[in-house]
């Protein structure tokens, strides 16, 4: 099917179907794993978009290059380098999606010292801040029905915040949770 879309550019001058072409020829190297064709593919078609000028696009290939430079290159600081490039063109543009999915690709390819954990931040021994405002109120006097009305929450999701800052505070009474807390929180 490329052939055909080849030979109907042939003598024209159509230098986003050009580009187009180009794309498709490093998408199909790239699923056929011949990684270094398609990212010479994918950079040669980053490049006649980014003079149309179709930022998208451009950040589009020049991610696919990345990607496949990416999988088996010693020296990843230009990939990163265009990785990074291509999230702040998506973000630029409004393209969530892309941006994220760009940026997850960063993640993956971070050295693994420098990777935050996913999830959530973990508190340990400490209270979230979450669990230090519940417990703040809890200590004040208020009921479960009332945190929770006060913080948009559920009263389940206030019990649960509830019990982790006694654990985690090892008192057993919202009195002696008041005194951990310390006069702040009155």
């Amino acid at each position: 099917m490329t052939a055909e879309f080849a030979a109907g550019l042939d003598g024209r001058d159509a230098p986003s179907a050009d580009a187009a072409l180009e794309w498709t020829r490093g998408v199909l190297a790239e699923h056929t794993g011949r990684t270094t064709e398609a990212a010479a593919r994918y950079e040669s078609s980053a490049a006649a978009y980014r003079s149309l000028p179709r930022p998208y696009h451009a950040a589009l290939t020049a991610a696919g290059a990345a990607r496949c430079a990416l999988g088996g290159a010693q020296d990843s600081g230009p990939a990163v380098a265009l990785l990074t490039d291509s999230a702040a063109v998506f973000d630029a543009l409004g393209a969530t999606w892309d941006a994220a999915r760009t940026r997850a690709e960063l993640r993956h390819h971070q050295p693994a010292a420098e990777r935050r954990p996913p999830g959530r931040p973990a508190y340990g021994d400490a209270l979230s801040p979450r669990e230090e405002e519940v417990a703040e109120l809890a200590a004040a006097g208020m009921s479960n029905r009332e945190i929770a009305a006060t913080l948009h929450l559920s009263p389940r999701t206030v019990e649960q915040h509830v019990a982790r800052a006694l654990q985690k505070t090892g008192v057993h009474s919202r009195q002696q949770l008041g005194r951990v807390l310390g006069p702040a929180s009155h």
